[in-house]
């Protein structure tokens, strides 16, 4: 089907001879989202997004791939299994389009329209996981001077593949539009192309001076963890006298979710944390937050890079010495030899209860394979040697199946487990020996006044 020169593209519609049309996902400002098959892959689903065209003259569509060549190569480079994968950008008669992947799944924004539906929200438990599996994910970008600028419910998507969050539309591709919009229109400024992130959400220094860094998202991701929590838009969650934030009066969480939030909320960005990773170690660590008197740190982001001439379809990936590892719970994801989980330094090495019990500590940490030890229930007829077998073979390996087979709420939580079993263990050994010693001082006794 031929593309028709303006409006919405009709389901069936071709473009660059291998992207085909299937419905409209959505439409905003900055132009319409295609959900589209790409017959080039294995008709693979991915997500097309038309930009909403700033001019049509040939003379400024060629000045437009121009700028987007320029300023979309920070994008072209980022490859995180959390982050679609922005593939290519072209132009299709007088229309731009950016092709990325397609992801499956409910918008954070229409979960919770659900839940308030019938009377309920996100708990506080389901956003400290949230911010579990959402934390690296910044972390990444930001180390990869990508801000995303535009963090909200409507932004983030619930996985139906493995109930992971992503993060949509990055603010970089709606910059790079406006990018083109204001060049295009020869510099002159309007509230539509300098402006970028959704009122209520991002924070004051970016909508009022376009200043943007990483504790610009951490408070986007704040506001929306508070929005999930009370199921209350943002505007209804700040005191309009004051301007302060009320939502404390809403909920009832812990005190330590609260001094993590109210940080991340903090108006001065000089308040809030300054990175993702240091509110994924107090989360983790299980740590108090300290106060928030930390100097503002200056962020300025790199300077474009000019892509190489390379199939734009094959977006280089970042070298892996350049990324610095973040912890990520992805227990109870594997199981026992599914190398693909990545089970954390801390958790490997020596476990004294699975060696001492493998037949029972098997049972709470899920690693069903430790139930061999009871291949012989009476441990005489074999010499106990399934027992011995097992408790070898759990003693070196115990920590790191048990991650993989159960979830856990934390390493630290992990670690407090083991340490039970240890423990356990050793008292039961300690009243084994004495037992037998007892039985044997006994017995000794009784033989030698025999002996008399």
């Amino acid at each position: 089907m031929s593309m028709p020169e303006a409006g919405v593209l009709p389901p069936g519609t071709r473009l660059r001879d291998r992207y085909i049309i299937e419905r409209v996902l959505g439409q905003g400002g900055f132009g319409i989202t295609y959900l589209a098959q790409d017959i080039g892959r294995f008709n693979e689903p991915v997500a097309i997004k038309e930009l909403t065209p700033f001019a049509q003259t040939t003379t400024s569509l060629q000045k437009a791939e121009e700028l987007f060549e320029r300023e979309a190569a920070i994008l072209y480079k980022l490859n995180h299994p959390q982050i679609p994968r922005f593939w290519e950008f072209f132009r299709e008669e007088k229309r731009l389009f950016l092709a990325q992947d397609y992801i499956a799944g409910e918008t954070y924004h229409s979960l919770l329209k659900q839940r308030v539906a019938r009377g309920a929200s996100f708990s506080e438990a389901e956003i400290i996981q949230l911010l579990r599996d959402l934390l690296p994910v910044l972390s990444y970008l930001h180390r990869s001077g990508v801000v995303h600028r535009d963090i909200s419910p409507d932004n983030m998507i619930l996985r139906s593949q493995d109930k992971l969050p992503v993060l949509i539309d990055l603010g970089g591709v709606k910059q790079i539009a406006m990018n083109v919009a204001y060049q295009l229109a020869g510099g002159k400024a309007t509230s539509t192309n300098t402006r970028l992130g959704k009122l209520g959400y991002a924070p004051d220094e970016q909508m009022r001076l376009g200043h943007v860094a990483p504790y610009s998202d951490l408070y986007a991701l704040g506001v929306t963890a508070v929005v999930l929590m009370t199921g209350k838009q943002p505007q209804e969650l700040i005191d309009p006298h004051t301007m302060e934030w009320i939502w404390e009066k809403q909920l009832s969480i812990s005190y330590q979710t609260r001094r993590i939030l109210n940080r991340m909320l903090a108006n001065q960005p000089a308040k809030r944390f300054q990175s993702a990773d240091e509110i994924l170690q107090i989360i983790e660590s299980g740590g108090a937050v300290s106060p928030a008197n930390y100097s503002l740190i200056s962020y300025t982001e790199p300077e474009p890079i000019a892509p190489k001439k390379s199939n734009p379809q094959q977006p280089k990936p970042v070298a892996v010495s350049e990324i610095k590892t973040v912890f990520t719970n992805n227990s109870g994801k594997g199981a026992l030899l599914d190398n693909s989980v990545q089970v954390p330094p801390e958790i490997k090495g020596w476990n004294w209860g699975a060696f001492l019990l493998p037949g029972v500590w098997c049972i709470t940490n899920r690693v069903w394979i430790g139930l061999l030890a009871w291949a012989d229930p009476t441990l005489i007829m074999s010499l106990a040697l399934p027992w011995l077998a097992m408790g070898f073979i759990l003693g070196v390996k115990g920590n790191e199946w048990a991650w993989k087979s159960r979830k856990w709420e934390s390493i630290a939580a992990f670690k407090a487990h083991q340490r039970a079993w240890a423990i356990v263990s050793f008292i039961l050994f300690g009243l084994l020996i004495f037992c037998l010693l007892s039985i044997g001082l006994i017995v000794f006794v009784w033989l030698g006044s025999i002996g008399r």
